[in-house]
């Protein structure tokens, strides 16, 4: 009987304690600890881009890595010239890596070190012994870093990885007349290899990819390529496609992302058979920058007899070609200047370049209301800049302003064209003997002379 007693007393309990529950009287369960929340951790910031106006100049990996020159000859140069940036490979047009990378492709090519005489020959991943402290020392000095990767042109990975490579038609290895091999611009792997090298870049502390080689090959024998993988598209969709996706895959990263062109691409609408179309490439970075060295032009080029004696010029007209082709982009221009000399080569070169021609570059730079520029000099050794950099200082204190108008060669002469016909209209609409009037109404013709449009 008490065993029932107790049951049936049971029974109600859990009876009243169901109906509490239903009716919404249940005990309230303890709120979440406020302090608890708040310790949990942030997450990161996602990094932005830093535009700077970056003026600077060019340094191999090898250079980088010496540091008593980078302590005592490159950051007190910069300092004394007002220069604020510098450019260093981190992938160079040879394939070699600056400095040992954390991804498969770079592990694949370290296994085959020994194997293969381009890795040792190049110096793969040993250019730069100790990048961490060349980072240190930009950063201390207010110094922008950028890295360039020269993309396609690689001697190294196709060596390593055949499948990789452009090929011949009857298969192997295609080189050019240098005797390098390419990478294949239609390989998927192969960009995500530039990812890939890029974001170790990023992570070591540089704010800018910019890539090189950017393009298809140019010379060797070009009519001897196969390219596995190749698509109906053009070569300039093709280079769009893979700018469009390296710059997706690096925006976690915050970098600004920037490509080095040829200087004609502002001249020609096409793509010169290697795929760069500046307003395609354009539309997938934050900056061009327009290879415009004057010893690179032929003689006749814009119809400057030799633009290599004459840098002011052939720049001036060249910057202003590749503006007006960036009307409609949000993209940057930030050219690369001369600051080396190059033996007479019959159809370009043969001048010296010291700091008059460097002035008369950056002034040309100027006067397209371009305040950003790069100075390439492979050896590294800069002859002229320091002293150029001082007799523009105060120059270049002020904001550049644009003297030229933002239209291509093509809309100069078609307005030149038609202005020229207007008048000879004119001209041929005036009495034959009427005398010359100053002041003529609208409509009323003149015949007093014209002069000559160059």
């Amino acid at each position: 009987m008490r065993n029932v007693q107790h049951v049936t007393v049971l029974a109600l309990l859990a009876a009243v304690a169901l109906a509490g529950c239903r009716s919404g009287n249940a005990p309230a369960r303890p709120a979440p600890s406020t302090t608890a929340a708040q310790t949990q951790p942030a997450s990161p910031p996602k990094p932005q881009k830093q535009f700077v106006t970056a003026r600077g100049i060019y340094l191999t990996g090898w250079s980088s890595g010496r540091k008593q020159w980078m302590q005592e000859t490159i950051i007190p140069m910069l300092k004394r010239t007002g220069l604020n940036a510098v450019v260093i490979d981190v992938k160079d047009s040879d394939g070699a890596i600056t400095f040992a990378m954390d991804n498969k492709w770079a592990k694949q090519i370290e296994a085959k070190r020994g194997q293969i005489k381009e890795i040792n020959h190049y110096g793969f991943a040993q250019r730069c012994a100790d990048i961490d402290w060349v980072m240190k020392l930009l950063k201390e000095n207010d110094i922008y870093p950028i890295a360039r990767i020269a993309v396609f042109a690689d001697d190294i990975l196709p060596r390593v990885r055949p499948d990789l490579a452009v090929q011949r038609p009857s298969g192997g290895i295609w080189e050019n007349r240098k005797k390098e091999a390419w990478l294949n611009p239609y390989s998927q792997e192969g960009w995500d290899y530039q990812v890939a090298v890029a974001a170790e870049a990023a992570k070591k502390g540089f704010k800018e990819i910019q890539w090189d080689y950017v393009r298809f090959p140019t010379d060797g024998q070009l009519d001897s390529i196969r390219f596995p993988g190749k698509t109906d598209e053009s070569q300039a969709d093709t280079i769009a496609r893979f700018l469009a996706y390296t710059r997706k895959n690096l925006e976690p990263y915050g970098v600004v992302i920037s490509a080095d062109i040829f200087g004609l691409t502002g001249l020609v609408k096409g793509g010169m058979g290697i795929g760069q179309v500046i307003h395609r490439i354009a539309e997938n970075v934050d900056y061009i920058c327009p290879m415009v060295y004057p010893s690179h032009y032929h003689k006749g080029e814009y119809g400057i007899p030799n633009p290599d004696s004459e840098p002011y010029k052939i720049i001036l007209v060249s910057l202003r070609d590749a503006r007006a082709r960036l009307r409609d982009t949000n993209c940057k221009i930030r050219p690369w200047l001369q600051n080396f000399s190059l033996p007479d080569r019959g159809r370009y070169g043969g001048s010296r370049y010291d700091s008059p021609q460097i002035m008369a570059q950056i002034r040309a730079v100027r006067d397209n209301g371009i305040d950003e520029f790069l100075m390439w000099d492979p050896s590294n050794k800069f002859r002229g800049l320091e002293t150029a950099m001082g007799q523009l200082r105060s120059e270049l204190a002020k904001p550049a302003v644009a003297k030229v108008p933002a239209k291509t060669k093509q809309e100069m002469d078609a307005e030149a064209k038609a202005k020229r016909e207007a008048e000879k209209a004119k001209l041929a609409g005036a009495q034959p003997n009427a005398p010359a009037q100053r002041g003529t109404t609208p409509g009323q013709a003149s015949t007093s002379p014209t002069p000559q449009t160059p």
